[in-house]
């Protein structure tokens, strides 16, 4: 028998600027998988995710993860995990995220160290890399953190061919994870994604 709790849920939320409400009554919930929330620039993509990440604080309404509220260690979410890691070691930060989050999967890491050809970055420090190889050092630790909730922006942004292929096949192996919700925010589906669930933002006017 099917599970009649969905995975990740968004209940009535509002969220009102103080010129504008941006979301009014959201409702969406989403099973297991990969799930796509799309939508133009000023749609509110990269908002909905900070407030799945709990860096903001809906007017309203609620978020659910396996119907309970969400839970720091529940989420991983790059722009969060890698504020003020300018100085750090990539690899330090790897091990550092592995003792934060419980369902670290360090044979995903290095498959994904592999993928988006990180080798020789390793050993380097973030300030030292360029803003793809940023990125993808931030996405592999993203897909092998195991997290019940994983939030991913602009997936392509300042990423070349090759690793935007390769991505896209990790995220779809990513949401094979039994109970794991992979939320990529986006203007378009990413090709070869399996997407359990799609959000449509109407585009600012």
């Amino acid at each position: 028998m099917t599970d009649p709790v969905p995975a990740l849920a968004l209940e009535q939320l509002d969220l009102h600027w103080p010129h504008a409400p941006l979301f009014s009554a959201l409702d969406w919930r989403a099973p297991a998988g990969a799930a796509l929330v799309q939508g133009g620039p000023g749609s509110g993509k990269t908002t909905l995710l900070r407030l799945m990440a709990g860096a903001l604080a809906p007017t309203r309404g609620r978020i659910l993860l396996h119907g309970a509220a969400v839970r720091a260690g529940e989420v991983f979410w790059a722009e969060r995990d890698a504020a003020g890691a300018d100085q750090t070691v990539v690899r330090d930060w790897w091990q550092a995220l592995a003792g934060r989050y419980p369902g670290w999967d360090a044979d995903a890491l290095a498959r994904h160290v592999q993928g988006f050809a990180l080798e020789p970055h390793q050993g380097k420090a973030f300030f030292m890399l360029s803003t793809g190889t940023r990125r993808k050092a931030w996405l592999a630790a993203a897909l092998a953190s195991g997290a019940p909730l994983v939030l991913i922006d602009e997936p392509l942004a300042g990423l070349d061919m090759a690793s935007a292929r390769y991505l896209a096949s990790a995220i779809a192996e990513a949401g094979q994870m039994p109970g794991r919700v992979v939320v990529v925010a986006h203007d378009a589906p990413l090709d070869g994604v399996p997407w359990a669930a799609t959000l449509v933002l109407p585009n600012a006017a």
